[in-house]
């Protein structure tokens, strides 16, 4: 009893309460290494929090109370920001928040640094509150069973009847690139003349789906709908908010149909894309931590501020690791291209399905109409999509990209490999006034057949019947095509 009221074991216990409950709120997103990995992380920040603060006060009730007032503005900013805005809409503005925290942290300083007292009550309080928190959490708050969709065909409550196929099976090249809107778009909304990469797509043997559209206008909507064949029927049924919508939709995306029937033909998966894919994780690792602890992480303080803030003061910095940061989807781009184009030339006993997903005409706008680097202030702003003329001018390079990579790829397999070149939407140019006209989902769209075969494609053909008519066309099937149908859903990004 007498520790409860000299010892700080909430300052551990904060941490442990908060991975904990984030943990069973997200139960079956979160992979419990995951979890354990996190908690650990935030257990040794508290401790170096605590000492550096006994290190200023001298004092362990102190450095305790101050260490755990910070923790608790850290760990619970998002909860408490999103009880203002549903209560207190005004006072959950950062204008406000922040320099209210920062008040209230300069006067516990300075009290603390005035008083003498032990605070004995208040420690045996705070222990017993996070340990009763912890308990009940423990105990009543795991589900039966999760919540976490982790196989293929769940996108839509109609399973697929694929059937098996033992004939040629030529390597594929899907290659994605991130909001290239349609040529018919391009010269009908723009002006703007995109006739010389068509060209050189039918020269090379392409069939271009010239009035071709994408289902969803997100990425992250479009892409599971495209590897799933089909629309995203259950999305409405998942509980937890947006953030727990985000992991449900890269879940569609990890354990997709089309990778399913892929792996059960014998087929051998190369990612080259930002998203995992099942056993063959993106090559792309922009963090120490796993990807699903972001559905703890995203209601820290630094979260919250780095999403809705910390953008508008990359102008201003002169750190070289927000430059690095900057050009991050660059960066990134290259080293796909790089390993796309490596594999294409490396044997292979079986045949290969090659994922490569590019950030390119997407913004950030990194080069001019000539090529030219261009400086950019930020790794990305909704307000860039609304700058036209860049993103016209951005085609240049992306076309250039992308005709060298498909002249690679022609070279690697002697023409005898199929490829699918596509966007996932269009240009999305002031999307922020929320209407959701057809030229944002109106999307580049060509497909190489070695046989040259393309009967069974159609001009107004939409992505969720894309693999459809690719499997019945080279593989055998027999899938049924779907209604190409615009679902507007809101705020998916």
């Amino acid at each position: 009893m007498k520790r409860l009221q000299t010892i700080p074991f909430f300052v551990l216990l904060l941490p442990v309460f908060f991975v904990l409950h984030g943990y069973l709120a997200n139960f079956g997103y979160i992979h419990p290494g995951d979890a354990f990995l996190l908690a650990g992380i935030y257990l040794l920040g508290s401790a170096i929090l605590f000492f550096t603060l006994y290190l200023f006060f001298r004092n362990r009730t102190k450095a305790a109370l101050l260490a755990g007032f910070l923790l608790a503005i850290y760990f619970f900013f998002g909860a408490l920001q999103d009880f203002l805005k549903e209560y207190l809409h005004p006072l959950s503005r950062y204008a406000v928040l922040v320099p209210a925290m920062l008040v209230t942290a300069t006067a516990l300083i300075i009290f603390l640094r005035r008083t003498s007292r032990e605070f004995p009550r208040l420690f045996y309080y705070l222990n017993i509150l996070f340990l009763i928190y912890i308990v009940v959490d423990a105990v009543l708050r795991v589900p039966v069973k999760p919540v976490r969709v982790v196989q293929g065909t769940q996108a839509s409550p109609d399973p697929i009847d694929f059937s098996r196929y033992q004939g040629p099976k030529p390597d594929i090249y899907f290659l994605l690139f991130d909001a290239y809107a349609s040529t018919k778009c391009l010269r009908d909304q723009y002006h703007f003349d995109n006739g010389d990469f068509d060209r050189f797509l039918t020269g090379k043997g392409f069939h271009i789906q010239s009035s071709s559209r994408s289902n969803y206008k997100y990425t992250i909507l479009s892409m599971p709908s495209i590897l799933n064949m089909g629309y995203l029927d259950k999305l409405k049924d998942v509980k937890g908010g947006p953030v727990a919508e985000y992991y449900y939709l890269s879940d569609l995306i990890k354990d997709n149909d089309l990778m399913y029937w892929l792996r059960w033909t014998g087929y051998d998966i190369v990612n080259c894309s930002i998203f995992d894919l099942r056993g063959h994780p993106s090559p792309i690792t922009e963090s120490l931590l796993p990807l699903q602890t972001r559905l703890i992480t995203d209601q820290t303080f630094y979260s919250r501020f780095y999403r809705d803030v910390a953008w508008n003061f990359y102008q201003f910095t002169l750190n070289p690791l927000s430059e690095q940061e900057i050009d991050l989807s660059l960066n990134n781009d290259n080293k796909l291209i790089t390993l796309l184009e490596s594999a294409s030339a490396a044997p292979s006993a079986r045949p290969r399905f090659f994922y490569g997903h590019f950030n390119i005409p997407h913004p950030p706008y990194y080069y001019d109409k000539e090529n030219r680097r261009r400086k950019v202030l930020a790794p990305y702003r909704p307000e860039d999509e609304d700058r036209v003329q860049d993103y016209l001018d951005y085609l240049n390079y992306t076309n250039k990209r992308a005709e060298e990579m498909i002249d690679t790829i022609l070279v690697n397999t002697r023409g005898q490999a199929v490829i699918v070149i596509m966007g996932d939407h269009g240009l999305r140019a002031h999307d922020r006034l929320g209407y959701n006209p057809p030229s944002f989902l109106e999307n580049q769209n060509a497909v190489y057949f070695p046989g040259r075969d393309y009967h069974l494609f159609y001009d107004s053909i939409s992505g969720v019947n894309q693999f459809r008519v690719i499997l019945n066309s080279l593989f055998g099937q027999n899938l049924p095509l779907l209604k190409d149908s615009i679902v507007n859903v809101k705020d998916k990004k």
